[in-house]
C-alpha cells in the first residue's frame, strides 16, 4: 500500500518526545522512484530523529539529490512510504549560507542540505556546518547530502550511502571510516604483495 505525507506546515515543538525517545522527523519505508523506465531510488529505507544530523553520501548520479527532492515533496515516490515533518530543502550552491539562514527564520522542522560545501572557502563551508549543528541542537533534524566523507566528520553520526539509487550502506559514519582505512590498507597490502 502506497502513502506519501509531507508534513507542510507542521508547528510541533521542537522539543517532542516519545516514550522518552526522540520523536522520528523523517521515515521513508521501501521507497522507490522511477523517471519511465528508469530506477532512480530503490527500497530507501531512512529514519532521522529529532536532534540528529544524518548524511547521505554516494557520488554524483546515485540519487541524494533526488531522495531530498522526495522528502521535501517536490517528487512524488512511484512506491513506498515517506515522512517528513516540514521539510526544507537547501540547494542553491552559490548562495547556500544565505539560503540556510532563511529557511532558519522560519522554524522548520528538518533541514535538507543538498552538497553545501561545494565551492566555498573554509569560513562559508564553517558557517554552513555551524547553522545545521545548531539546528540539530534546538531539536531539529537534518540530512546533509554530500559525494565527500570528509564533509560528514564532525556534523553527521549516521549515514547513508547511496550508490545506483540503493542503499550499500547504513550505519555510523565512524564505523564506515574506520571500513574504509582497514579495506584501503588491505589493499595496499595485496598491491605490495603482488609486486614482490
Amino acid at each position: 500500500m502506497e502513502t506519501w505525507t509531507i508534513g507542510e506546515g507542521a508547528t510541533a515543538p521542537f522539543d517532542q518526545m516519545i516514550d522518552g525517545m526522540q520523536a522520528a522527523l523523517v521515515t521513508s519505508t521501501g521507497l522507490d522512484l522511477h523517471f519511465g523506465r528508469r530506477t532512480v531510488l530503490s527500497g530507501i529505507d531512512l529514519v532521522v530523529r529529532a536532534g540528529e544530523v544524518h548524511g547521505v553520501l554516494g557520488p554524483r548520479g546515485c540519487g541524494k539529490s533526488v531522495l531530498l527532492g522526495v522528502l521535501a515533496g517536490d517528487l512524488a515516490p512511484t512506491s513506498g512510504s515517506v515522512s517528513a515533518n516540514g521539510a526544507v530543502l537547501i540547494a542553491d550552491e552559490t548562495g547556500a549560507s544565505l539560503a540556510l539562514a532563511r529557511a532558519l527564520a522560519g522554524s522548520p522542522l528538518v533541514l535538507l542540505v543538498d552538497e553545501p560545501s561545494d565551492g566555498f572557502d573554509a569560513a562559508t563551508r564553517a558557517a554552513v556546518r555551524e547553522l545545521v549543528l545548531r539546528h540539530a541542537r534546538r531539536g531539529g533534524a537534518a540530512l546533509w547530502a554530500t559525494r565527500r566523507l570528509d564533509a560528514l566528520h564532525g556534523v553527521a553520526r549516521t549515514l547513508t550511502l547511496l550508490a545506483g539509487g540503493r542503499v550499500r550502506y547504513a550505519g555510523s559514519v565512524e564505523a564506515l571510516v574506520m571500513r574504509s582505512m582497514a579495506e584501503s590498507a588491505e589493499d595496499v597490502a595485496d598491491r605490495l604483495e603482488r609486486a614482490a
